[in-house]
């Protein structure tokens, strides 16, 4: 039975995931992914000219699947407060469960282009969602890379030092405390 060419991509993308959940990316060969994967040579570079086009488009779908995540349960809390806070626990909850795929996040960037487009809708949203709030003085009126940095930053802090071993709590374990601190450093001071 013939692989479909959106089956052998996908599960392309699958095993290099699962082999950089064992060894780093750069310790890991085409070869050995594309036999974990299950697909010929050519379906491999039909796909992915080399291992750094694979790692950038598994960046990419990474990026892509969080991004759709956030914004889920950001549309699911009217209240600023609760949106902050949730965000946050979304976060740490899947780094705690994806630490592969959280590694590859923060320890890679792909090319600019493809990154700035998966973006560029992605921010327009959570920063509609901001202004509302802002417009009746919950939020602070803040530019978006400081509101990210203020809102993420801080778990994606903590998710750096646990992947790297430095710490053993689990980022999910902490996230009352992270999300308290997003809300305070966030909200409106009265």
């Amino acid at each position: 039975m013939a692989i479909s060419e959106h089956s052998a991509r996908t599960r392309l993308l699958d095993a290099a995931l699962v082999r950089f959940a064992a060894e780093p990316p750069v310790a890991v060969s085409l070869e050995d992914i594309r036999r974990d994967a299950g697909v010929s040579v050519g379906a491999l570079y039909h796909h992915f000219d080399d291992k750094a086009a694979l790692v950038d488009a598994l960046f990419l779908e990474l990026t892509r699947g969080v991004q759709q995540m956030f914004l889920a349960e950001l549309r699911g809390h009217a209240s600023p407060e609760e949106g902050i806070k949730a965000i946050v626990h979304l976060y740490l909850r899947w780094v705690s469960t994806n630490r592969a795929a959280a590694g590859l996040l923060l320890g890679h960037r792909p090319d600019e282009r493809a990154l700035r487009g998966l973006n560029r809708a992605f921010f327009a949203e959570v920063r509609g969602w901001w202004d509302t709030h802002v417009h009746y003085g919950a939020l602070r009126p803040l530019p978006l890379e400081l509101m990210i940095a203020l809102w993420v930053g801080p778990a994606q802090e903590y998710t750096r030092h646990w992947l790297s071993g430095q710490i053993k709590r689990v980022p999910r374990a902490v996230a009352d405390v992270l999300a308290d601190a997003a809300w305070n450093a966030l909200k409106e001071p009265e």
